[in-house]
């Protein structure tokens, strides 16, 4: 008579790493990063660690609590600068490299930009930034009510650029060249070259005219120039001093 084989002993298979906030947190960017932000939900995400649904709630109480954590994590990576030793001193170039950063970092995970479009994150890294970010225009003199609302257009501005990035078709990469691969395949969609060369010049003079640099220029040049049109506007001279 057969013996009838014996199981394999769970003893034997490679140990689950324990379950924590940042384990979670890590396995709901690794199923952004592949599928997309409308792919993470929590049995993805559970999925993801070999366990249950259930599991995740001793961490997070709902979806949408998981995607600001999620968001929080790709904004703690961004190192903020320092305040100018000698106001104003260099408060413009901080505050440029700090937006740029922010919408860099929030590109190597295309989508989660949008977790801010609607929404106050108010989570620990998101409180952080923008208090360095009126910090640097209080520097700069920027009169305090402006620079609050200040605060606000720019995170529109970082959500609004993000956006474009995560509904590009195909997919754009990831960190800086996804800004550019998301304009490209913006402009190919609708062939704007061509769609502007074929403009009317008696019903639209000015786009007609100007068709060559409409379509012209990298995206980078096209980010450094939104951020450079919210600080200067905001600074002072520009109304942004108190009477």
């Amino acid at each position: 008579m057969e013996t009838p084989p014996r199981r394999k002993s769970t003893r034997s298979r490679p140990a689950k790493p324990p379950l924590s906030m940042t384990a979670v947190i890590d396995a709901g960017l690794g199923v952004l990063r592949r599928e997309g932000l409308d792919a993470v939900t929590m049995r993805k995400v559970a999925a993801e660690l070999d366990t249950g649904p259930a599991s995740l709630y001793v961490y997070v109480s709902q979806r949408e609590e998981l995607l600001r954590l999620m968001h929080d994590a790709v904004i703690a990576t961004v190192p903020l600068p320092g305040l100018p030793e000698d106001p104003p001193g260099d408060w413009r170039a901080r505050l440029t490299t700090l937006v740029t950063d922010v919408v860099h970092a929030l590109n190597t995970h295309p989508g989660i930009g949008r977790v801010s479009l609607g929404s106050i994150p108010a989570t620990p890294a998101w409180l952080g930034l923008f208090d360095r970010i009126l910090g640097l225009l209080l520097a700069g003199g920027v009169e305090r009510q402006r620079a609050a609302w200040g605060c606000d257009l720019i995170a529109l501005y970082i959500g609004a650029v993000t956006y474009e990035v995560s509904v590009a078709a195909p997919p754009a990469g990831g960190g800086p060249d996804a800004l550019q691969e998301a304009m490209e395949h913006r402009h190919a969609r609708v062939s704007i070259e061509e769609r502007l060369a074929g403009l009317d010049p008696a019903r639209y003079p000015h786009l007609a005219s100007s068709a060559a640099e409409l379509a012209a220029g990298p995206a980078a040049a096209r980010l450094a120039l939104g951020v450079e049109v919210l600080i200067d506007g905001l600074a002072p001279g520009r109304g942004g001093t108190a009477d």
